[in-house]
C-alpha cells in the first residue's frame, strides 16, 4: 500500500493525493442545478411515514416516487413502456413475496428532473410495482408506526407508486429532508458544509443500502446492540429480523399484540409479523423511548439485525451525506 501510494504521488501530486482519498466527488456526468450548487425547498407528500417526491422522467408528466435509502432506483415497468425506454429483461426480482416480478434493465440513458435539480441514474431498472403500491394502500400507519384500523366509511385516494428513487440520488448529492416542513434541500457535496447543531452518526456503505449502528432496550434486559439498515422506504420505526429475535429471545408474549402482513416487491410474505414496543432504541446521541417495533418473523433478505425507518426519521431534520459516510440528525 505505501508502494502505491509512492507511485501515486509521482504522478498526480500529493494534494492531489489527499484530495483522491478524502475530497467528497463533485456532481456526475448529467448532474446539475438550475441555479447555483443546490437546489432548495424541493416539495414533497409525507404518507404513511412514505416521502413521495414529483419526478419527471425524459420529460415525462410528473411521476410519484418514493424515496428511499433502502432501494435501487426503480420505475415501474407501464410507466417505462408508457415513456417509450428501452427494455432488456435480466431476471426476476428476489425478496419478500411469493410472486415475484420481471425485472429489466432500462437500456439507454435516463434524465430524472426534481424541481432546480436534474441527473442522470448510471443504472435504472423497471419492474411491476404493482404489488408495493397494493401493500401501502392496505395500510394506514400513524407518525409512531402503529397500523391503524382503517374506516371503510371514509373514501381514502388511493396512492400511486409511480417509482422509487433510491441509492442512485443519494450517491449523486447531500439530502436534506426536513420533515417538519416537507421539503428536501439537495447540495452538491464537493461544495456542502454542514453548520448546524445536529449530531453525525457514522455508515457503513453496502451495494445499494446503508448501515448504522444502534441499540435496542428491551424491557428488563440490558442493551443490546446491532446493525441496522437506515430505510427512508419503511413505515415502521424499527423492524427486528428473525436470527437477531431469535438469537436474543426477543419476542415478548403476543398477548395484546397485534399481526399484519409483511410485504415486498412480491406482494405479501407467508408469515406475519408482530407488532409490539420496546423500551428504547439509541441511535447516535438520540435516545427514543417506547419505539414502536415490528418483530418480524419471515426469514430475511437481508444480513441485518433490523430496519429504523419513517416513524423514527420524521422525529429530525435527516441530512444524509453519502459522500462523507454519515447521516445528520437534527432533533425538531
Amino acid at each position: 500500500m505505501k508502494h502505491t501510494n509512492r507511485l501515486l504521488t509521482r504522478f498526480i501530486g500529493f494534494g492531489a493525493l489527499l484530495c483522491l482519498i478524502f475530497c467528497p466527488p463533485a456532481l456526475g456526468a448529467g448532474a446539475h442545478f438550475s441555479s447555483g450548487k443546490s437546489a432548495l425547498a424541493i416539495p414533497f407528500e409525507l404518507d404513511n411515514n412514505h416521502i413521495y417526491v414529483r419526478v419527471s422522467v425524459n420529460g415525462s408528466r410528473p411521476l410519484s416516487f418514493i424515496l428511499d435509502t433502502g432501494a435501487h432506483s426503480i420505475i415501474d415497468e407501464s410507466e417505462a413502456r408508457a415513456i417509450g425506454l428501452k427494455l432488456k429483461l435480466i431476471g426476476q426480482a428476489g425478496g419478500l413475496g411469493a410472486s415475484q416480478p420481471d425485472v429489466y434493465l432500462v437500456a439507454q440513458k435516463v434524465s430524472f428532473s426534481l424541481p432546480g435539480v436534474a441527473f442522470s441514474p448510471q443504472r435504472l431498472v423497471a419492474l411491476s410495482l404493482d404489488a408495493v403500491e397494493s401493500c401501502i394502500n392496505e395500510f394506514n400507519v400513524d407518525e409512531e408506526g402503529r397500523n391503524l384500523p382503517s374506516d371503510k366509511s371514509q373514501q381514502v385516494a388511493r396512492r400511486e407508486v409511480d417509482g422509487i428513487l433510491g441509492k442512485q440520488f443519494f450517491d449523486q448529492f447531500v439530502v436534506e429532508i426536513d420533515y417538519a416542513r416537507r421539503v428536501l434541500n439537495v447540495h452538491g457535496p464537493s461544495s456542502y458544509k454542514y453548520a448546524g447543531a445536529g449530531k453525525e452518526i457514522p455508515l457503513e456503505m453496502g451495494e445499494q443500502q446503508i448501515f448504522a449502528q444502534a441499540q435496542i432496550k428491551a424491557p428488563g434486559r440490558a442493551p443490546l446492540t446491532g446493525r441496522f439498515m437506515l430505510d427512508t422506504g419503511s413505515a415502521m420505526a424499527v423492524s427486528l429480523m428473525k436470527p437477531f429475535i431469535d438469537k436474543h429471545n426477543l419476542l415478548p408474549s403476543t398477548d395484546g399484540m397485534t399481526s399484519l402482513p409483511v410485504c415486498g416487491l412480491g406482494g405479501h410474505a407467508k408469515e406475519r409479523s408482530w407488532l409490539g414496543t420496546l423500551e428504547a432504541l439509541q441511535l447516535g446521541a438520540f435516545k427514543i423511548d417506547g419505539p414502536v417495533t415490528e418483530f418480524r418473523l419471515s426469514e430475511p433478505h437481508i444480513d441485518v439485525d433490523g430496519f429504523i425507518g419513517g416513524a423514527v426519521f420524521r422525529r429530525f431534520k435527516v441530512i444524509f451525506d453519502y459522500s462523507r459516510r454519515r447521516m445528520i440528525l437534527e432533533p425538531r
